[in-house]
Order: C-alpha cells, then sequence, then structure tokens
C-alpha cells in the first residue's frame, strides 16, 4: 500500500511562487506531497483552522498582512501542533527568529530552496508535529492509567451455574440486557476454550475467597474484556452460589502494552527526551533517554537532579531564552532553537520542544521536552544557501544578493547609484569553439578583472551566463563612463592558455538613480536595455540608458499587455503577398503576414509589435494563431477548388526551440486536412544557430510531416557554409537588402549571383525578396533566381482581396 502524499497549504499572494513550489516538489520521485494554494491571510487562518492540512506554508509578506500571524494562530488555536513553515523572499535574520520565536517549524528563502531541501523541510515539520501530538496523546494515556472504573459483580448458581443476580456495572460493561443475563451461565461470558480451565479452577478452589486471577471475558458483541476476579462463598435465596467482582482491567493492559510501546520509541528515538518535574524547586531533570545522552554527551547520572540550563554554558544571553522563560511561566507548549553546549565544550543548534504534562485538575506536574539537534542540517542549508546564491565559476554572489545589495544602496536619502549591466560580446562562440572548461576559466578571469577595475563600495554580481551586473554606489555620469571605459580596457587585455589566446570584448549599458529610476528593477530592466542598444551599435561600446529607450520601454509595456489580448479578441488577421516565378511570373504560392488592428490603437505595424513579442515571449502563442488560421485559409482555397500554390508561415526561433513546435504544426494540418506540401515553413538564419543540435532535429520532424522548409533573410546573419548544409532546406530566400540597388551595384550584383549559384548547387530553389521594379525582376531573371517577391508584383493584401491572383491552368 502506498503512503498517503503530505498534505501541503501554501499562503501566498503569488501563484505562481506556489507553481515553482508544486515544480520542485513534482521533480522528488522518493516521497508524495499533495498541495493546495490560497492567497490571502484571511484563507490562510480559515484552512488552519478546517484543519485539512499536514503543513503550512506561509509567506512572510502577504500584501498588506504578514504571515507571521498565521504562525501565531497555529500556535494559539486550536488543542493539536499544526506544523507552520515561513517563507521569505530574501534571507533576514530578524524574521529568521522572530518566524521560529513565534512558533515556526522552519524558515525557508525562496531563492534557495530546492527540491531536497523543502521536501526535507516539510518532512521535518510534519515529523515534529507527529511527534509532539505523540507526546499529548501519550500524556492523554497516562492519565488514563489512573482513572477509575465501575466495577461489574455478580452472583451464580454454585450447581447451575447460571447468574442470580447481576448489578448495573455488569449490564454497562457486557453489553447484555439483565434478562438475558439472568438466563445466562458464567460458561457464556467466556471463549468455549476457557469453559474446561474455568471448571477445573473451581474443583480445586472449593471455598476458597479473595482473588481468583485474570481472566478472559467475551462481551455481546463479541469483544474481549480482562477482568481481575475476586470472589466468595453466599447463600442467596437459600442456594449455595458465589459472589464474583470483576475489576475491568482490559484498558489497563492495553495501556501498559502502549506504555511499553511508548517507554520503547522513546528510548530509541533519535530525538533527545529530557521529563522535569514542575513541583520541585528549580524544575529538576527526572529522566533522559539515550538519544539525549549521545546528543549532549552527558549520561542521566549526571543530568537527573539538575536544571537543564547547564546545556547553555555562557550562551545566557541567547533571547530564545525569554521566549523559554516566559512559556514555563504561562505554562504552555513552545519551540525555541537555542546554541547549547555539549560536555566537551563544543557547540550544537538545538531545535527544542517543550511542553506542560497536567494532572486530571489541569495542575502541571511536569515537562517533557523534545530534542532535535539541528547542526548538521544548520550547516548544510548554509552551504547551500551560500551555493545557491553564489556562481560556482567566478565565485560572484548571484540575483538574490544582488538585489539585497541594490535596495540597500538605493535606501539611502539622496542615493546616485550607476548599474553596469555587463555582456561579453560572442562568448557562446568560445564555449562552442574551445569547450566550456576554457570558457569557464575566461568567466573567471574576466570576473576577477571586473572586480579589479570596480573595486570597493562597488558590488559585482554574475547576473547569467556571460552577463554580470554592477552596481557603483555615487558613481555620477561622468563616474560611470569613466568606470565603463576601465572595464572595457581591463577586459581587452588577452587571456592566455596552453595553446590558445582569447580576446574579450563586452557590450555594457548604464542606468542611474534616480533619472532613470528609484526601484532596483527599473534600474536592471534599463541598464540591460541600454546594454542592447550597445549590441546593435556594433558591441564592445557603453551605452546609457536614454529618454527614447524609456518611450520604447513603456510602448512595450502598453503593446505587451494589449497584445496579450489580441488574439482572444479576434484582432489579429492574415495579410498574403504573391511569390511568382521568375520565368514566367506565375503565381506560385503566397508569404502569410501577421496584422494587428486593435480598437484603441488602430492598426499597429509588425515591426512595431513583433518584436515586443519576442522580447515578452508571446511568438509561439501568436505563431500558433498564425499556423492555425493560415491552415483554415488553405483548406477554404482547397475547397473552392484552388491547387498549384503554398502558403508560406513564419516560424520564429520561439517557437521553433519549444518542444511541442511539430506537435503544433500536425495538429493544424490535421485539424484543416491540408495537404502537407501547401505549407511552407519559413525560417532565419538566427533561429537556426540557437542550439543546432536540438534544430536539426526539430527541422528533421518537420520534413517527415511533408512540409517544406525555406530559409528567409539569407546573408543577413551567419551566412555559414558549414551550418547551412546540415539542415535539410528546400529554399533560400536572399534577402531584400541585396536587391535594393540591383542591377546597378555590382557588389549586390555579385552577392546575389553567389547565392543563386550556391543554393542550386545544394539543391535548392532560390527566391529574392524586395523586388520593386521591373529592372531589378528582370535582372535576378536573367542570373538565375527561381522565384521573385515583392512590392512590383503587390503588396500583402486580405485573403478576400487575392481572388483574382490565382494560377489557372
Amino acid at each position: 500500500m502506498s503512503k498517503a502524499p503530505l498534505r501541503v497549504l501554501v499562503v501566498d499572494d503569488d501563484e505562481e511562487d506556489f507553481l515553482i513550489l508544486r515544480d520542485l516538489l513534482a521533480d522528488h520521485a522518493q516521497e508524495r506531497f499533495e498541495l493546495a494554494w490560497v492567497g490571502t491571510l484571511r484563507e490562510g487562518i480559515e484552512a488552519l483552522r478546517a484543519d485539512r492540512h499536514d503543513v503550512y506554508m506561509v509567506d512572510y509578506q502577504l500584501g498588506p498582512d504578514n504571515g507571521m500571524e498565521l504562525v501565531r494562530q497555529a500556535v494559539a488555536e486550536g488543542g493539536r501542533h499544526r506544523p507552520v513553515i515561513m517563507l521569505t523572499g530574501q534571507g533576514n535574520p530578524d524574521v529568521d527568529r522572530e518566524a521560529l520565536a513565534a512558533g515556526a517549524s522552519d524558515y525557508l528563502v525562496k531563492g534557495a530552496i530546492d527540491a531536497e531541501k523543502l521536501a526535507r523541510s516539510l518532512r521535518y515539520a510534519a515529523e515534529r508535529g507527529r511527534q509532539i501530538a505523540e507526546v499529548e496523546d501519550s500524556k492523554q494515556r497516562y492519565q488514563q492509567l489512573f482513572r477509575l472504573s465501575p466495577y461489574p459483580t455478580w452472583a451464580y448458581d454454585r450447581e447451575t451455574m447460571r447468574f442470580v443476580a447481576v448489578n448495573d456495572a455488569m449490564v454497562a460493561n457486557y453489553g447484555y440486557s439483565r434478562d438475558e443475563l439472568l438466563s445466562m451461565s458464567v460458561f457464556d461470558i467466556r471463549e468455549p476454550q476457557e469453559g474446561e480451565r474455568l471448571k477445573d479452577f473451581m474443583a480445586g478452589r472449593e471455598g476458597a475467597t479473595g482473588p481468583a486471577g485474570i481472566w478472559p471475558h467475551i462481551r455481546k458483541d463479541g469483544s474481549r474484556l480482562w477482568v481481575e476476579i475476586s470472589s466468595h462463598n453466599l447463600v442467596l435465596d437459600g442456594r449455595e452460589c458465589r459472589m464474583v467482582i470483576a475489576k475491568d482491567v482490559t484498558a489497563e493492559r492495553e495501556a501498559r502494552e502502549r506504555l511499553q510501546l511508548l517507554e520503547r520509541a522513546v528510548e530509541s528515538s533519535i530525538n533527545g527526551v529530557a521529563i522535569t518535574d514542575a513541583n520541585a524547586p528549580d524544575l529538576p531533570l527526572i529522566y533522559v533517554n539515550p538519544a539525549f545522552e549521545s546528543m549532549t554527551g552527558y549520561s542521566a547520572q549526571e543530568v537527573v537532579g539538575r536544571n537543564c540550563r547547564f546545556l547553555q554554558g555562557p550562551l545566557r544571553a541567547q533571547p530564545e531564552l525569554d521566549v523559554l522563560r516566559e512559556a514555563l511561566r504561562q505554562q504552555t507548549d513552545c519551540n525555541v532553537i537555542l546554541s547549547n553546549q555539549r560536555k566537551d565544550g563544543s557547540l550544537f543548534w538545538n531545535h527544542l520542544f517543550v511542553s506542560p504534562v497536567r494532572d486530571d485538575r489541569g495542575r502541571v506536574t511536569h515537562y517533557v521536552g523534545v530534542l532535535n539537534d539541528l547542526t548538521e542540517r544548520r550547516q548544510v542549508e548554509a552551504e547551500l544557501a551560500f551555493a545557491a546564491n553564489h556562481d560556482a565559476v567566478t565565485g560572484l554572489p548571484r540575483f538574490p544578493i544582488l538585489e539585497a545589495a541594490l535596495a540597500l544602496a538605493l535606501d539611502r536619502e539622496g542615493a546616485v547609484v550607476s548599474l553596469f549591466y555587463i555582456d561579453i560580446d560572442h562568448f557562446h562562440a568560445i564555449n562552442e569553439s574551445m569547450g566550456h572548461l576554457i570558457g569557464d576559466e575566461a568567466l573567471r578571469i574576466a570576473a576577477e578583472r571586473l572586480s579589479a577595475v570596480l573595486g570597493g563600495p562597488a558590488f559585482l554580481a554574475r547576473f547569467a551566463g556571460d552577463e554580470f551586473v554592477a552596481i557603483a554606489p555615487g558613481a555620477d555620469a561622468k563616474r560611470a563612463a569613466e568606470l565603463a571605459d576601465s572595464i572595457r580596457t581591463a577586459l581587452a587585455k588577452p587571456i592566455e592558455g596552453d595553446g590558445y589566446r582569447l580576446y574579450l570584448t563586452a557590450s555594457i549599458g548604464i542606468s542611474r538613480s534616480p533619472e532613470h529610476g528609484e526601484s532596483g528593477m527599473e534600474l536592471l530592466r534599463r541598464a540591460e536595455a541600454a546594454m542592447t542598444r550597445s549590441k546593435r551599435q556594433g558591441r564592445d561600446v557603453a551605452c546609457e540608458f536614454s529618454a527614447a529607450q524609456m518611450q520604447e520601454l513603456e510602448d512595450r509595456l502598453v503593446l505587451g499587455a494589449r497584445l496579450r489580448d489580441a488574439i482572444a479578441r479576434n484582432e489579429l488577421s492574415l495579410h498574403y503577398q504573391p511569390q511568382l516565378r521568375a520565368a514566367d511570373r506565375r503565381i506560385t504560392g503566397f508569404e502569410a503576414l501577421v496584422r494587428w488592428h486593435s480598437p484603441e490603437l488602430g492598426p499597429v505595424p509588425p515591426g512595431r509589435f513583433i518584436p515586443i513579442a519576442e522580447a515578452l515571449g508571446l511568438m509561439p502563442e501568436v505563431g500558433s494563431w498564425v499556423m492555425n488560421e493560415a491552415c483554415r485559409q488553405l483548406r477554404a482555397w482547397v475547397d473552392q477548388g484552388r491547387s498549384g500554390f503554398t502558403v508560406a508561415v513564419n516560424v520564429s526561433a520561439q517557437q521553433l526551440q519549444r518542444p511541442d513546435m511539430v506537435g503544433m504544426v500536425r495538429d493544424a494540418l490535421a485539424r484543416h486536412a491540408v495537404p502537407p506540401g501547401m505549407l511552407e515553413i519559413e525560417l532565419t538564419e538566427s533561429s537556426l544557430m540557437e542550439n543546432v543540435e536540438r534544430v536539426q532535429g526539430r527541422l528533421a520532424e518537420l520534413k517527415t510531416l511533408g512540409v517544406s522548409l525555406s530559409l528567409d533573410d539569407f546573408g543577413t546573419g551567419y551566412s555559414s557554409l558549414a551550418y547551412l548544409k546540415q539542415f535539410s532546406l528546400d529554399k533560400l530566400k536572399i534577402d531584400r537588402s541585396f536587391v535594393r540597388d540591383l542591377p546597378d551595384n555590382a557588389d549586390d550584383a555579385a552577392i546575389a549571383r553567389t547565392i543563386i549559384a550556391m543554393g542550386h548547387q545544394l539543391r535548392m530553389v532560390v527566391a529574392a525578396e524586395g523586388v520593386e521594379t521591373e529592372a531589378q525582376a528582370s535582372f535576378l531573371r536573367e542570373i538565375g533566381a527561381d522565384e521573385l517577391q515583392g512590392y512590383h508584383f503587390g503588396r500583402p493584401v486580405a485573403a478576400s482581396e487575392i481572388e483574382a491572383l490565382f494560377p489557372r491552368d
């Protein structure tokens, strides 16, 4: 039988954080977890009171509320321990202490969590809750052992062995009515095999009085009870009878068995257990288990009779001790994390749970303490936290620490802070050509040089891949420009190794508070935008964020928000531009081009919204719509009897990298019953170069569908023959930049001839884009171009406007 999943409730106003936690635990195959989510403190407290979860995880900041309140509710309300784990966006020792002092089972920093750590924290919290519940349960069981119960009493005829009198306690205990019992004999309340033993026993006990031992009896419902018998002879209504008093010891036997089990559990527990006498002066220890001895180094003989403060040694100034003392004064449960000292003087972290034990009148008689040694876990957590927040290659801090440092720098009144976004140019080429070992060494050296240039009080972090972010407090525009030049100079020095020499350059973006923003994320986004502009300007330059970029970012936010809803609102449409055979100007197909007409913004040019869709990761969604709509229109034309043409659909690099891309094309073809040979997929050179091995596999899968593949804008990207021959392409499209000045520009003419010759050698159709004059069309036909496309033959128009352009036999 599989173990039931651990039920976990996440209380967090950011559902994305809940999804991250759920995905982390989904990858943890050793255990099963069942996660639920609520977004407000009120819902979290309601769920806590409903008590349907094993562990609760609560964010420290819940909008206007504080998740610490849920911790306090978990400790203050209800009769059983509900473990709560506190979550924060970034580590804070004060919050850590506050959470644990309030009763949290653990304290986790979101950015420092991995699946193993999260699962272990949940498991520990649930286990501690279970142990505390067992201690509470054992307290009740101990009390039950001393609870008195009524004694069933009866008399039976010694000759007939039939009952002649029974009391109310017997009726209540055995489940029979009085009339039923008076029609029964003493053998009827025993198991059959006990009958002979009873006869033998009574034969040897003629006339004896007093205790007669413990016997098993059977109730009416078939359940067994154990009774301690005491009997004597008497005469009742002239008949020789025997009076029996039966003390029900079933509970005592079961309690004794449970007590033995609990004793074995306590003795064998990996957690230390200590019991103190609440009524003796100074709360002396009266019991410690072997785990306590092993954990502290003290034997039971050395500690029994002493107050456990000896474990504190010289560490008396711990705030958690005040929490413990207050709990003892209030006679309530508490759990604290203390730094304690072993007998040999070494320190250990002790997660201590203390609970009072009360007698039947509610008076506290003892305190039970459960000790959990957190030393190793604290060390592992510290190592994991460092590893999670620092880059393994360079040793530099990662984003969470950078974020905190930036916030601290900006908190100072009147702070002027310059932020540098540094991207190593073409670093992927080093990894691909020389391997990741040399690439990592280059990054390490680059980090050392950056640190040397920046010095204190600047702060440097590795942001991602080959990107670094530096904070320079107090650096104005002039100083920032000087630092950027020094960074470029330092990076430009060659990196030499065994048989190689590397030269690095960097594109640097600069933003500064308060001109470019007052929050860390604003400065980071704007420094990154400035870095992107540096790359567009040819790389190896530094650019400061500009007002034009500010407008561009705001435009991206506005358009991005509206573009997300454009598909659902049916605001997108496709226009089609004809493609002609160069030899006879016969239409061979159409390129499908997406258009957006926003009710609020009017027509939005593709050159404006496509880059935003790519930047926001919306191209897979937009591309899926385009593919489906193009196939739908293709089906409509086929149903009208049209044939002998193709429709080309552009696929972005984002789409090509998605594992479901081929399935999306397959589904669109199948959904509209489109012949695969009528669909052409256009790709860009840059999209082919992103993860070449993965792209090769993706294109091979597309070819198996029967569609054709076209390489768009050839000549503007990598134009690598070494890569080109690896892809199963059917068509090359000469970029419009080489067509614009034809036939007069000799260089463009030479490039066009070369591309056509190369394409034909690779058995590809070669098409030219951007044809706007008859002179261009004629020249391209003369030098061997197979297809032509451009305004000279027609602009992109809606499907309803191109009926007359279809090829006719």
